[in-house]
């Protein structure tokens, strides 16, 4: 009997055994199986996903590069490919806080003119009139000029400029349009004040004969005919092809007529 439970012993720590290196050695399997992490062909794959707008997996294999890549080429990348993402998807939100996080972290990297180039563009795709406009203009025009002066060789200085261009003529447009809302109102003094206010802050937007021409107009309305015709002139003389001088000429001499 003794024998029996020996041997029944035996067998089942064999049994154990085998199970244990069976266990081991699926072990090892699995650990062979585990593919290898390879960050260029994550960052590859990625870059397919934002192609194909899929841009939430695409931010998880980005995710994953930012904490994998020991070398840190393609970590630094995702991290700029991540606000692209909210880009693309016109989260502009999100893609600003991740472009302005790179510019912090990376601000002398081959690509931070690109990083700021995207935060002014953000503002600028958000410009829809100009009456809700202005904030987003002043912003724009605020990042624009930003990289032209911390990134003067940076390649978008043409479209830099045309932007910049924009972003002045919507401002104007805005201060105009509350000039002439307050004209229309009576309210002359208040007029006047954002008509030469628009004047002079920005001088060579293309609202600045309109703005001379009211400004004429509010100082006539008020009694001051000096000044009105000091702002007529000064549009006849500096913007004499515009239709507007052809029709302060007609002012100032119903002015003399009626004297």
């Amino acid at each position: 009997m003794k024998k029996e439970h020996s041997a029944t012993g035996q067998y089942l720590l064999y049994l154990i055994l085998i199970l244990s290196v069976l266990s081991c050695s699926t072990d090892k399997t699995a650990m062979k199986e585990e593919p290898l992490f390879v960050p260029e062909e994550s960052f590859n794959k990625a870059n397919e996903l934002i192609k194909e707008k899929n841009y939430e997996e695409a931010r998880g294999i980005l995710e994953t590069i930012k904490t994998k890549d020991t070398s840190q080429n393609y970590a630094i990348l995702a991290r700029l490919r991540i606000a692209d993402t909210y880009y693309e998807a016109e989260s502009y939100d999100e893609a600003v806080v991740e472009y302005e996080s790179f510019l912090d972290l990376y601000p002398h990297h081959k690509y931070a003119s690109y990083a700021q180039y995207r935060v002014a563009t953000c503002f600028f795709e958000r410009i829809k009139t100009v009456d809700i406009g202005y904030s987003w203009a002043k912003r724009a025009l605020d990042e624009f000029e930003k990289l032209q002066k911390r990134y003067p060789r940076n390649p978008y200085m043409d479209i830099i400029d045309a932007r910049i261009r924009e972003c002045l003529n919507l401002l104007a447009e805005y201060e105009f349009y509350v000039g002439n809302f307050y004209y229309k109102k009576g309210s002359y003094s208040a007029a006047i004040g954002r008509f030469k206010g628009m004047i002079q802050n920005y001088p060579d937007t293309s609202k600045v004969p309109e703005a001379l021409y009211y400004t004429g107009l509010s100082y006539e309305k008020l009694g001051q005919r000096d000044e009105a015709i000091n702002n007529l002139t000064a549009l006849i003389e500096k913007y004499p092809s515009t239709e507007l001088s052809v029709e302060s000429k007609k002012l100032i001499d119903s002015f003399d007529k009626k004297k």
